[in-house]
């Protein structure tokens, strides 16, 4: 315990002036706030009643129309020395009269006065009831009263109602309350100073002298000198308390030699458990009362350094990191009366770090008042270590899965790669082939058709130079042999002289055609032409169309698909035009299925007067490029399918019947060998139109 720091001879009759004092200040102010507040109430009433009595004059000065009195009336308010402003503003809140001269004939808002004052106006003009309030800074007060100012013509209660404003001064009156008050605080405070000089003569007399001896028994008993005792004779109080000391004494140095070997038996105990038991103040330091010294091997410091804080804090070894944490968990629990068990990093004196996993408990008084708290703290740094290796591994087990898995995912991505390439190579295959066999077939075609197509026109000269010999021999020889005679009328001559030309005519239509059919065959296939090349666009798709003319026309339960063909007037396109001509056949074909398709199932119907169409338009695409659009009046397409047309091996069609790759392809072909547009516009119901553009020169692709 710390010594007073001054003498009772000395300390008791200052304790007595500072009290005197405190009291004297205390009921200094007490009574300048009373003051304060009777001068206040008094200024409120008076004021209230004064302008209630200026306010009633106005109104009956108006009333008359006396303005030069009213004005008489503001302006001898000025002359009271509690009045502050006394001014009386109109309808329009606008200053009429004011002890001020200055304010007149101005509107409130330019003035210094608060900017709350308008709407405190029409507060009042509501209620038309006057209000006195005291100022913020209580150094005055204002009223605010309405007042009828004169009337209109033709009115019988004035409309017209005027705000006045009288602010009182309440600054001077408090001046004088002050120091009213303080003259009567000095005199009380020099009766008290008397005072305490007499109690200090009586006190330094009767008590100090004794006391003084108590004080130095104690003093030595508290230096663990326990064999000291206080000697004071007498029967009054202080000799009482020294027959007490002494008795507390004894039994101090009794419990004392107790406590020293229950300590020592506790140490004892303590030094068995393998973590560190503390007891802590739960306070802003959480001074250390007890640390057991298993506390070094933990932290590197002995445990003496800890105890009531000597020498080092213990929250100052926690990991700056955890230490909010520790704190907030801490008090948290304790708060809730319960048990904490908190994990944390502490920093040793060699700068290394080690996990501590501490649990403790508060410890509360019978008025749930926390006392200390008691718990223990453990060294975990191998299990952490543990964990974050186990945690390193899981990690890494996650890392591998993740790149197993998305190994395999690439690989799937590989496998329908390659697949979708195996079957566009199949598919191009297939085109190639079938382009070489159009191209056989038109070849070996050709020869003969060439030969026969040749050869009729000699055959025709020589029939009419045998016609004519005949015809002349008839008209030299009228009477021939009669066996020539025979001859000729069996053989019908004459029908036969008509009848052979036709057949060469129709044997020479015969092979024009053929030779057109070959020639259509051999655009389509364009072997001779791999490369870009400036093409007919309308050729390839006659073409395309001769090679399905089989597919358009009538067949049993299916009719003639009607094709339209709107040409627009093109110029020679650069373009691959086999692979051109591939996609004229795979949506040519997609159109003609949709068409027969929706025959098919409208014949299980009764038909209408519907009729199957392909209308075919092309055009030119402002700035450089053409446009091939192929529209069927089929059954159309839903959003849903629409979305996946142009995916590789999507069909709507049965097994067998498609691939699902004529519009992959198509769509390969048109956007990235020629740098085009495919585009699908359809609806159910309103057949399908499929639209490619494509530049008109080579040299406008990327």
């Amino acid at each position: 315990m710390k010594r007073f720091p001054f003498p009772l001879r000395f300390s008791i009759p200052v304790i007595l002036m500072i009290c005197g004092s405190v009291l004297g200040v205390f009921s200094f102010q007490r009574e300048v706030e009373q003051s304060y507040r009777r001068q206040e109430e008094y200024g409120i009433s008076n004021l209230k009643f004064s302008a209630n009595q200026i306010s009633e004059m106005l109104e009956y000065l108006y009333r008359r129309g006396d303005v030069e009195e009213a004005e008489i009336a503001i302006s001898n308010l000025g002359s009271d020395r509690n009045i502050r402003l006394a001014l009386l503003c109109d309808e329009n809140n606008r200053i009429i009269l004011a002890t001020r001269y200055e304010l007149r004939n101005r509107p409130v808002s330019d003035t210094s006065l608060p900017n709350y004052l308008p709407a405190e106006f029409s507060k009042v003009r509501e209620i038309m009831s006057g209000e006195v309030k005291l100022s913020q800074n209580r150094d005055s007060t204002r009223a605010i009263y309405p007042v009828l100012l004169g009337a209109k013509p033709g009115e019988i209660r004035p409309s017209r109602v005027g705000i006045l404003v009288v602010e009182y001064d309440l600054l001077l009156v408090k001046q004088q309350a002050y120091a009213d008050a303080l003259q009567r605080s000095l005199e009380t405070s020099i009766e008290l100073a008397l005072f305490c000089v007499i109690v200090w003569l009586f006190f330094d007399k009767t008590l100090t002298g004794r006391a003084a001896r108590l004080v130095a028994a104690s003093n030595s008993f508290s230096k663990g000198k326990l064999g000291d005792r206080a000697q004071l004779g007498g029967s009054d109080e202080l000799a009482q308390i020294a027959v007490a000391f002494n008795q507390m004494a004894d039994r101090i140095q009794s419990q004392t030699e107790v406590l020293q070997q229950n300590e020592q038996r506790f140490r004892t105990l303590v030094s068995n458990i393998p973590g560190a038991v503390y007891r802590s103040v739960f306070d802003s330091d959480w001074k250390i009362q007890f640390i057991s010294d298993a506390i070094a091997e933990i932290s590197g410091y002995p445990a003496t350094d800890f105890i009531n804080n000597q020498v080092l804090v213990f929250n100052k070894i926690i990991h700056p990191e955890d230490a909010a944490m520790v704190e907030e968990i801490l008090h948290n629990k304790v708060l809730k009366k319960r048990d904490y068990t908190i994990e944390y990093r502490i920093i040793r004196p060699d700068k290394t770090v080690r996990w501590v996993s501490e649990k403790g408990q508060g410890i509360f008084n019978e008025n749930g008042e926390v006392m200390w708290l008691d718990g223990i703290i453990f060294d975990i740094t191998k299990r952490k270590r543990a964990e974050a290796e186990l945690h390193q591994t899981l990690q890494l087990k996650d890392e591998l899965a993740a790149t197993a898995t998305a190994q395999a995912q690439q690989l799937e991505k590989t496998i329908q790669n390659l697949q979708q390439t195996q079957a566009q190579l199949i598919q191009t295959e297939k085109m190639s082939s079938l382009g070489q066999l159009i191209a056989g077939v038109a070849h070996e075609i050709n020869n003969p058709v060439n030969f026969i197509h040749g050869n009729i026109a000699y055959v025709t000269q020589y029939t009419q130079t045998l016609v004519k010999f005949t015809n002349l021999y008839q008209q030299e020889y009228p009477n021939t042999n009669p066996k020539i005679a025979e001859l000729i009328e069996d053989s019908d001559l004459d029908f036969i002289k008509k009848d052979l030309p036709k057949i060469l005519s129709s044997m020479k239509v015969g092979t024009d055609r053929i030779r057109g059919i070959v020639l259509s065959l051999r655009n389509f296939s364009r072997l001779d032409e791999s490369d870009l090349k400036p093409v007919n666009i309308h050729d390839g798709i006659d073409s395309t169309l001769l090679i399905l003319q089989n597919a358009v026309k009538a067949k049993p339960n299916l009719d003639e698909i009607e094709i339209v063909k709107n040409y627009g007037d093109l110029p020679p396109v650069e373009c691959y035009a086999g692979q051109l001509n591939q996609v004229f056949m795979h949506i040519l074909s997609n159109s003609i299925y949709a068409l027969h398709n929706q025959e098919k199932q409208e014949s299980q119907t009764p038909r209408t007067n519907y009729s199957s169409q392909i209308i075919i338009s092309t055009s030119i695409q402002e700035p450089d490029g053409v446009k091939i659009s192929i529209k069927d009046n089929g059954p159309g397409i839903d959003e849903a399918v629409k979305e996946k047309i142009f995916d590789p091996f999507f069909t709507t069609k049965p097994v067998g019947q498609g691939t699902g790759l004529g519009l992959s392809i198509s769509y390969q072909i048109v956007v990235d060998r020629h740098g085009g547009k495919l585009q699908c516009v359809s609806a159910v119901g309103e057949g399908t139109e499929l639209a490619i553009e494509i530049p008109i020169a080579a040299k406008s692709r990327t």
